[in-house]
């Protein structure tokens, strides 16, 4: 039992310790190896209750891992990392448990094949179910080393889970014929070939690929210039958040921005839900209201400006006696009400454009299956923000690029979380935006791993669409990063103050803007098909 616990426990350490921002990124393909012999033993064994044994070492295994790269969570909601770390551990640990059983009955190399193209199903399934939480996903273990990954143009990031799982798999078998073998300088050479081939091959490619001698399917154009303000409001001092008004946060905008507006800027960008007083403004009445009057007088005397901010928005409905919406709150009889974590485009030429956030954080922005959870548990949620109701989504079909006012520009207005789903960003950038702006706010996981590793997961969006990202952190990170996902220019954590720098537009589609997740698709399919075999072997 020693011995399998410390296999367990050193996969979920090696695992945890290869994750951006800070850990060293090549232990990740061999982070799984160890849980992959503890298997292995335990299927070989004489004893019984394999499956309980199995996933018992993995959610050990996964546990680890997921405590060391997402602890942070707990700054936030203590609740919420207990959830996370549990739901998540758990789908892992069946993963393998499923796996397991594959392996016993069609053999080893269909149960790898098996694996991995269930894994990867597992992960496309992680980013598209109401409890999504696909943060670690194993393509996401690239987003410092975008010097390796310039494939994800092609792939995205499930060609990085793919090139991890090759890797661990193909070192586990050789590793698992080592007693067998009757020459053991065999095995020295099996090992330096597969790494050679399956780790090394890639990175060479990835470098051949931004080689100035290769033709691009996407074509960088002119520089526009863009000023990113970064406010570091503490959301936590309560007394700060609830007595300021949207004018008193639009005072403190114009003194980081007017004197440098100036020198005319394309863009102003302020970070997600910046305008978040009470419950929001009304969007049906938005334009008629203080705020939008203020900016739109602010904006008149910087007429090539077009102001990017996060705003606080809903929608009512009246004379209703069922919920208009799956989303909608009812606040008495009859009268129910949507709230929106919105994007909003204003100039002083041409009328407001919104689009509402789409992915939403499980538990903070909204109730995952409302309208079973609800009746059974009341309206549960996490406070951040002063709004501890579900907040409504907007579908992707509905989503509009902002355009610039006075020139041939549009962008993709990213709302933080949204940062990690590749291709619904990708599916949004065909919608003709030449560059990608995200707005956040990453204040509520304090100083720590947490806003580091979303604003480093910006960098693999950069790659897959090939457009410039511009991104405004209510404390931090603020960033300008081009198509090749490299940084140009940070705003530090925790600072007051602005960032100011140019940004091409680019257009073309890359293979991945094109196809999406083929790679999950496949897996998908080929998970399916294994298990149809399965079942009719199982039957017979």
């Amino acid at each position: 039992m020693t011995r399998h616990l410390s296999l367990s426990v050193i996969s979920g350490i090696l695992m945890g310790f290869s994750w951006p921002t800070s850990g060293f990124t090549p232990l990740v393909f061999i982070g799984l190896i160890p849980i992959l012999l503890l298997e292995d033993f335990i299927t070989r064994d004489n004893l019984g209750k394999k499956n309980l044994r199995i996933f018992f070492y993995t959610y050990v295994t996964f546990l680890t891992w997921n405590i060391i790269t997402t602890w942070w969570i707990i700054n936030a909601s203590v609740l919420g990392v207990i959830f996370a770390n549990i739901v998540n551990t758990t789908l892992y640990s069946l993963v393998f448990i499923l796996y397991s059983i594959m392996k016993r009955r069609l053999g080893v190399n269909p149960g790898i094949i098996f694996l991995i193209a269930l894994w990867i199903s597992f992960e496309k399934f992680h980013l598209n179910w109401q409890f999504s939480w696909p943060w670690l996903n194993l393509g996401n273990a690239f987003s410092e080393r975008i010097e390796w990954i310039q494939w994800y143009e092609y792939t995205g990031v499930f060609g990085g889970s793919l090139w991890v799982l090759l890797s661990n798999c193909s070192l586990f078998l050789l590793i698992r014929k080592y007693d067998s073998l009757n020459n053991k300088n065999s095995f020295i050479i099996g090992a330096f070939s597969r790494i050679f081939l399956i780790i090394l091959i890639p990175i060479i490619i990835s470098h051949f690929i931004i080689s100035p001698s290769i033709k691009d399917n996407y074509k960088v154009e002119d520089e526009f210039k863009v000023l990113i303000t970064q406010p570091n409001i503490d959301v936590w001092d309560a007394k700060f958040v609830k007595t300021n008004t949207n004018l008193d946060f639009f005072e403190v905008l114009k003194d980081l921005s007017e004197t440098e507006l100036e020198n005319q800027y394309d863009f102003l960008i302020a970070p997600e839900t910046y305008f978040a007083e009470g419950i929001g403004e009304n969007v049906d009445y938005f334009e008629y209201t203080r705020l939008s009057d203020s900016i739109n007088n602010f904006l008149k005397r910087f007429p090539s400006t077009n102001f990017i901010s996060g705003i606080s928005l809903y929608k009512t409905y009246q004379n209703e006696e069922k919920s208009p919406t799956k989303s909608a709150n009812r606040v008495r009889d009859n009268v129910w009400i949507d709230y929106y974590n919105s994007a909003i485009n204003i100039s002083s030429s041409k009328p407001f454009e919104v689009n509402h956030k789409t992915k939403l954080v499980v538990g903070t922005e909204f109730m995952p299956y409302k309208w079973i959870l609800e009746p059974l548990i009341g309206n549960l949620m996490v406070d951040l923000g002063g709004t501890i109701v579900s907040k409504a989504s907007q579908p992707i079909s509905e989503l509009n690029v902002f355009e610039h006012s006075t020139k041939d520009l549009k962008t993709v207005p990213i709302i933080c979380y949204e940062t990690i789903y590749g291709e619904f960003v990708s599916s949004y950038t065909k919608k003709g935006g030449d560059f990608i702006t995200i707005i956040s706010n990453d204040a509520w996981w304090g100083n720590t791993a947490g806003h580091k590793q979303l604003n480093s997961y910006a960098r693999l969006r950069a790659i897959e669409n090939r457009r410039y990202i511009v991104r405004s952190a209510n404390s931090g990170i603020s960033s300008i990063i081009n198509h090749r996902g490299e940084v140009l220019s940070t705003l530090a954590y925790e600072e007051y103050g602005i960032l100011t720098g140019n940004a091409n537009k680019v257009t073309g589609k890359t293979f991945y803007n094109s196809y999406g997740d083929f790679i999950a698709r496949i897996s998908i399919f080929i998970s399916m098909s294994m298990l149809f075999i399965f079942f009719v072997k199982s039957k017979n």
